[in-house]
């Protein structure tokens, strides 16, 4: 029987599954010659290992948002999680808190399917919508009380960012929250700094072959913009933000997780 809990928007064709897929680290560019449903698996199966091998310290960012969530939202809240992927670190982050309603965004439809999946065990209701999360938010009608977002803004610009953070801050009124793990750097420290350190972090991630490596860094020093820890605080008043916390930095301070209150 089908699970009445779910609904997934907005399906879309094959032949854009792998497109925008596989966020965190964006190794999702098209590839000539290769079906997309194979370059999918591929690109998955090289995600899954950054995600299970903890190279951007995703266990330690969820579970500083569990701690968040169970601690300070002491009533039933929605929660909007941006570039959802497959969910599973956020079901994690997401059990034992008082959440009444799941929306996940994303652009690829295998990674919502593994998405339904996984929201199973959660006790709350679930969409997915199936869509570009900028143009979703931009629609986007329905209160929400904490929106997440984990390593998706990087590719874009200070100003585009500041255009998405006014959406979100839209979208959450004047009680919700956004809690956001990003590309950080230090106060001070330039791009090329940045991504110095990053090529550095190869001799720790043995889980991927050189060519996943190369794969992976290409895409990195091709498209990531980091922001420094004030540029973030900045945004985060520009967007109408009262208060921004530094919640968690990553041991490389590659990445920092931010929380982002009316």
């Amino acid at each position: 029987m089908p699970d009445s809990r779910r609904h997934v928007h907005d399906r879309i064709s094959p032949e854009m599954i792998a497109m925008d897929s596989v966020d965190d680290v964006g190794i999702c560019s098209m590839t000539a010659g290769k079906p997309a449903a194979i370059l999918f698996q591929q690109q998955w199966r090289t995600y899954r290992k950054i995600v299970d091998n903890n190279y951007l310290f995703h266990r330690e960012a969820y579970e500083c948002l569990h701690r968040t969530l169970a601690g300070e939202m002491d009533k039933p809240f929605r929660f909007l999680d941006i570039a959802c992927g497959d969910a599973s670190s956020t079901v994690d982050a997401l059990k034992g808190t008082m959440v009444a309603q799941y929306d996940g965004i994303d652009l690829s439809e295998p990674a919502l399917q593994m998405a339904a999946r996984n929201l199973a065990p959660l006790s709350c209701p679930f969409e997915l919508h199936h869509a570009d999360f900028g143009a979703a938010l931009r629609q986007w009608s329905e209160p929400v009380d904490v929106v997440s977002v984990g390593l998706s803004l990087h590719h874009f610009r200070a100003p585009e960012k500041l255009d998405l953070m006014r959406e979100i801050r839209r979208v959450v009124g004047q009680d919700g929250v956004l809690v956001l793990y990003e590309n950080t750097s230090p106060d001070g420290e330039c791009r090329e700094s940045w991504m110095a350190r990053w090529d550095i972090q190869r001799p720790h991630w043995t889980a991927l072959s050189a060519v996943e490596w190369d794969a992976v860094t290409s895409h990195v020093h091709e498209n990531d913009h980091p922001e420094t820890a004030s540029t973030w605080h900045e945004l985060g008043r520009a967007a109408a933000f009262g208060r921004v916390r530094e919640l968690f930095v990553a041991p490389t301070d590659l990445f920092r997780l931010y929380c982002f209150q009316v």
